[in-house]
């Protein structure tokens, strides 16, 4: 063949209409842009590693940012990534395949480069695991491995901190841009939900902000805000969760942990279990009543804790448990009761599933909760009626605390 047809990569794009094609036949199809999608980015991270070894980084990240239209950041983000995945055979193999997502493999090169890690035991993960999970599990395999409980780590997150603001020229609005390590990301988030909460309460309710108004609002006020409040005392402060499990043979605590899963060294557990407003969660500790029965319908403030700890986030898409609120499994209006096994965590969007799409919460035989969609979810019936409802304002549901 010729030399230039035989370096294309072409994809055989389906000839049947959208229109014409069945339901099983629509998820086959998507799932066909996945592995399309997957084997492209193998073959452009190969090319890529190739450029930087002939041309230099420098010229390769230009000739990305050229011919791809890629931000500054994102190309640099991809040669590097390319250069390191050359170092892991076995993901880039399952890219080649179409197994591997990119991010997965991102994911993999970064760990590999912050120490040494099995890419056999974790490959397999990186198939099966979304971006988001596999990076939660990475994670927890990097403090399972450390000599020193993840302090170094810590520390190096600490050290890559930075933040920076700058005026957009185009409508001179103000940026804002951070990256920070999880604790005190944990910290920042805690705040900025509690006091969004505080502005939603203060809305009216006939001409709600937007989320991201509301949070750019509560960063605002957070940030300008005095040292001491009305009342002469200093603001409260943000209510951090901390996780850990009590070793009843050595007596020592294990598997420290933020509300979401994410792990901390130990040592850093006891260090923030002494200021205030840390609410530290010892498995097998005191416990206070969780199952209220029929007593109050909002969750009780050790019951939201219960919750984050289990659940760790919205059991439907994942979003973080400051952004959750606590719902009733069996509704409270048809005799359901305010007991930790009759509720879960869910967002604002899986909230609407569940009351408006008639989407039903499962549990596992592991214990772990689920978002179900209806039987009928493709009827006719059902996708004018959630066109409908798509189409409406839709006003979020209060967060409790």
């Amino acid at each position: 063949m010729d030399g230039r047809v035989i370096n294309q990569i072409e994809a055989v794009l389906p000839n049947l209409a959208v229109g014409d094609a069945t339901l099983d036949q629509l998820r086959v199809r998507l799932q066909s842009t996945f592995r399309v999608e997957n084997q492209a980015a193998a073959v452009r991270a190969e090319t890529l590693a190739e450029l930087t070894r002939r041309e230099g980084v420098h010229i390769t990240e230009d000739n990305l940012r050229e011919k791809g239209l890629r931000p500054r950041r994102k190309a640099r983000s991809e040669v590097e990534t390319a250069v390191e995945l050359e170092e892991l055979p076995k993901t880039s193999e399952g890219m080649r395949d179409g197994e591997i997502p990119y991010e997965n493999a991102r994911i993999l090169a970064r760990a590999s480069q912050e120490g040494e890690i099995d890419e056999t035991e974790l490959v397999g993960k990186a198939r099966t695991q979304s971006p988001d999970k596999f990076a939660g599990t990475v994670r927890k395999y990097q403090q399972q491995r450390s000599e020193d409980d993840g302090m170094s780590r810590l520390e190096h997150q600490r050290s890559r901190r930075f933040a920076k603001i700058r005026t957009d020229r185009t409508d001179g609005m103000t940026v804002l841009y951070g990256r920070f390590d999880p604790i005190t990301g944990a910290l920042i988030e805690t705040a900025l939900s509690q006091k969004m909460n505080e502005l939603w309460r203060e809305e009216d309710p006939r001409a709600r902000c937007s989320p991201g108004q509301r949070m750019a609002d509560a960063l605002a006020q957070l940030v300008t805000r005095e040292d001491t409040g009305e009342d002469g005392k200093p603001p409260r402060g943000p209510r951090l969760l901390l996780i850990a499990d009590y070793d009843v043979v050595s007596r020592e605590l294990r598997n420290g942990r933020l509300g979401d899963g994410t792990p901390i060294p130990i040592e850093k557990i006891r260090d923030l279990a002494c200021q205030s407003d840390i609410l530290p969660a010892i498995f097998r500790g005191m416990s206070q009543p969780l199952d209220l029965g029929r007593s109050r319908r909002a969750a009780s403030p050790a019951q939201r804790i219960a919750l984050v700890a289990r659940d760790k986030a919205c059991v439907g898409c994942g979003a973080s448990a400051n952004w959750c609120q606590s719902h009733h499994i069996i509704p409270w209006a048809v005799q359901g009761n305010t007991d930790l096994d009759d509720m879960c965590l869910l967002c604002s969007r899986c909230h609407h599933k569940v009351h408006d799409d008639h989407w039903q919460v499962r549990k596992t035989p592991t214990g772990k909760y689920h978002l179900k969609p209806p039987l009928k979810h493709n009827s006719p019936t059902t996708v004018r009626r959630n066109r409908t409802i798509r189409r409406r304002r839709r006003t979020p549901f209060k967060q409790r605390k």
